[in-house]
């Protein structure tokens, strides 16, 4: 016969746990750490999602409520911008619970107290993180090697509008009388809350294309855990990639975080900020005023000295120039007559030479001409001698074929001597005293003989012949260049 067994309920089960619950922790609490994974509010109560882990697997999940009267406390005891910073998803917390279970909802943590130094040490672990994995990929100096402007007329604003810091940045800037026509490209975004650093992140990379001089990311005073999300590792990234310089001003008096320091100037405050901006405006103003002031000292000063230096060296050359002047007219005027005097010596020697010659040339081409017409008439002759007698003796052979030939040797006989006539003609032509004469010479005869050939005397009759007339002129001046060169 097998075993009877013993049901139970549901209900009975789940009531046998609550007792035993009740019985083994109602009295006592526990101090727990966990890892904050969802949180919604209704009715000012607070429903948890809390879990825990080891290397990246979920080892344990369970939930937990803050009561109203519960959370009224701790927030007497921390402060309502710490316990609101703490309570943020992803934060890690250490919390005092009691242990409770119910027989429809099951096992609940219910949070009486909240460790704040437990999350500002995660914190600061987070943080030195964050730190060492920029170094570790050389990003975190970028930001200290762009060059900060000294003067910051257009800006790229970072920040949530509805916060006191921004509008006191605003306000603080606008106000100086320096300087208050800044060009501000604002990129809001929220500073606190789930998506904040995406929008962050976004803002940045936006504002590193616009067109500015800096980036200025803003943002008010707040609890540690409210500014540890400018310690995220994606903001600071951003802010270090960023080919604008950054400026932080992010409320805080003591730590700084991650953004600050890979930023190219931090301050205290969005106020801070803005004071530097116009501060640094002033100051060149005031700087460019003392330039201004001693460069119109400098200048007067050096217009002084060199009007009188001026002065000096124009009379020197005005007095220089005239004597150089002076000798270079002289110069001028003797080279002048020097070159006049051997042009027309070179020139009555050219004219000598090329009358003798032209009359040379005539003379060679003449015979030449003759001796070619000879030639070429004793070879006609031989031609039609030898013609003659090739008919004769090749009569009966092929009187057409032989004719044909002697016609085409005769014609290539003719046709050369033709050319070789033809260019004797053409050198005669070019060589003859007309040409010369066309060209602009003229020849000038006393009594038939050269006047270089002659002594010429006042009264001679003097005859020049050119290419279109014979001039008849009677000489009643001479003047004897060769004496006057030799002299």
């Amino acid at each position: 016969m097998s075993e009877q067994r013993k049901i139970y309920s549901l209900t009975q089960l789940n009531q046998s746990f609550e007792k035993h619950i009740w019985d083994t922790f109602s009295k006592r609490d526990f101090w727990i750490t966990a890892e904050l994974i969802k949180i919604n509010q209704k009715s000012g109560h607070f429903y948890i999602e809390l879990a825990d882990s080891i290397n990246d697997s979920t080892t344990a999940r369970s939930f937990a409520t803050i009561w109203a009267s519960n959370y009224r406390n701790i927030v007497e005891q921390i402060g309502l911008n710490e316990v609101l910073g703490i309570l943020q998803p992803g934060n890690k917390i250490l919390i005092n619970v009691k242990i409770e279970f119910h027989t429809i909802y099951g096992l609940k943590l219910k949070i009486r107290g909240i460790d704040p130094a437990y999350s500002y040490g995660e914190i600061e672990r987070k943080r030195q993180e964050v730190i060492k994995r920029l170094k570790k990929e050389e990003i975190f100096d970028l930001q200290k090697q762009i060059r900060l402007p000294t003067i910051i007329k257009r800006i790229a604003l970072i920040g949530s509008p509805n916060t006191s810091g921004y509008r006191d940045f605003q306000q603080e800037l606008l106000i100086n009388h320096d300087y208050n026509k800044f060009v501000i490209k604002e990129f809001p975004v929220r500073v606190q809350g789930d998506a904040a650093v995406k929008e962050i992140v976004a803002a940045i990379k936006d504002a590193s294309r616009h067109d500015a001089d800096v980036i200025v990311i803003l943002r008010g005073g707040g609890s540690k855990m409210d500014l540890a999300l400018f310690d995220d590792y994606e903001i600071s990234k951003a802010i270090c990639n960023s080919r604008l310089p950054v400026i932080t001003g992010i409320g805080h008096e003591n730590d700084e975080v991650v953004s600050d320091l890979v930023a190219r100037v931090t301050f205290i405050t969005p106020t801070a900020v803005a004071r530097h901006i116009h501060y640094a405006i002033s100051s060149f103003k005031e700087i460019m005023r003392e330039l201004h002031d001693k460069s119109i000292q400098l200048s007067l000063q050096l217009l002084s000295e060199s009007k009188e230096e001026f002065t000096h060296y124009n009379n020197y050359l005005s007095h220089y120039s005239r004597e150089l002047i002076h000798y270079w007219r002289s110069t001028f005027q003797e080279k002048e007559y020097e070159i006049l005097q051997k042009s027309r010596t070179l020139l009555y020697e050219g004219k000598d030479i090329l009358a003798v010659l032209s009359h040379r040339t005539s003379s060679h081409l003449q015979r030449l001409v003759q001796q070619e017409g000879s030639q070429l008439e004793r070879l006609l002759d031989r031609i039609s001698d030898f013609a003659q007698q090739k008919i004769e003796r090749e009569k009966e052979v092929n009187l057409s074929q032989v004719l044909s030939s002697v016609q085409l040797l005769s014609q290539q006989i003719i046709d050369r001597e033709r050319i070789v006539f033809g260019n004797q003609e053409e050198l005669l032509a070019l060589l003859n005293p007309l040409k010369i004469l066309e060209s602009g010479y003229t020849i000038s005869t006393i009594d038939d003989q050269d006047v270089k050939n002659r002594e010429v005397k006042i009264g001679d009759e003097m005859k020049t012949l050119s290419s279109n007339y014979l001039i008849t002129s009677k000489i009643v001046t001479k003047k004897d260049i060769k004496h006057e060169n030799n002299g």
